[in-house]
């Protein structure tokens, strides 16, 4: 996690040239993504999941205890030959056993299942770690890219109002004969790329923020 740390540290000196950027905006969008990303909540329940066959592993070694009961209900009713008087009789019997069962050797098995499980977690934990270097690379780099296209798209955003009104101020001169028409076609040449830029600098403006929103789960 150091190393993160210091590539962003380095990545925000170089691109930190205008005020807009802020290292407390770009660490709550590193907080966010760690906390709330797709990919690395499902390595984290991956990890999880690894982590519970380590114990069920290790119970191949653990006692087992069995448990059986038994409840018997007997009723008679007899009737004597001689005073023709009848008897009633009721017997109730129960029994308990308890079994308990200790594994001595199992050739190997139960070794090789704690062994391949306990493989199983470091390899999760290495996925999670690689995960989480790339996530947190790619959402500040995400950020980065969405101030910097922000910066781009009011550039030619603003660059276009300028030519805009000197698109008008052409027209004006041209109106009262200070201008030729080769003048003003210049002028509308001007503006036309200017939108064209500006266009293309809001669509990728678009692309950043979606990237944003997919490496942080919200748009910035």
């Amino acid at each position: 996690m150091v190393s993160i740390a210091l590539g962003v540290t380095a990545l925000h000196l170089v691109l930190c040239g205008s005020s807009s950027v802020k290292a407390n905006d770009l660490t709550n969008a590193m907080a966010k993504a760690y906390n709330t990303n797709p990919r690395l909540l499902a390595e984290r329940a991956s990890l999880g999941a690894a982590n519970e066959q380590v114990p069920q592993a290790l119970s191949g070694w653990r006692p087992t205890v069995n448990v059986t009961g038994r409840f018997n209900h007997e009723y008679s009713d007899s009737v004597t030959a001689f005073t023709f008087s009848a008897g009633e009789n009721t017997i109730n019997s129960q029994s308990f056993s308890l079994e308990l069962s200790q594994p001595l050797y199992r050739g190997g098995r139960t070794d090789n299942e704690i062994k391949s499980a306990e493989e199983r977690v470091l390899a999760s934990r290495a996925r999670l770690v690689a995960v989480e270097q790339q996530v947190l690379l790619e959402t500040a780099s995400a950020y980065f890219d969405v101030v910097r296209d922000q910066q781009v798209t009011e550039l030619n955003t603003n660059n276009e109002q300028v030519l805009r009104s000197q698109l008008q101020a052409t027209q004006d001169r041209f109106e009262v004969g200070e201008l030729t028409r080769t003048d003003v076609s210049q002028a509308e040449a001007r503006l036309a790329n200017a939108v064209a830029f500006r266009i293309e600098a809001e669509g990728n403006l678009a692309i950043s923020r979606s990237a944003y929103e997919s490496a942080v789960g919200e748009f910035p």
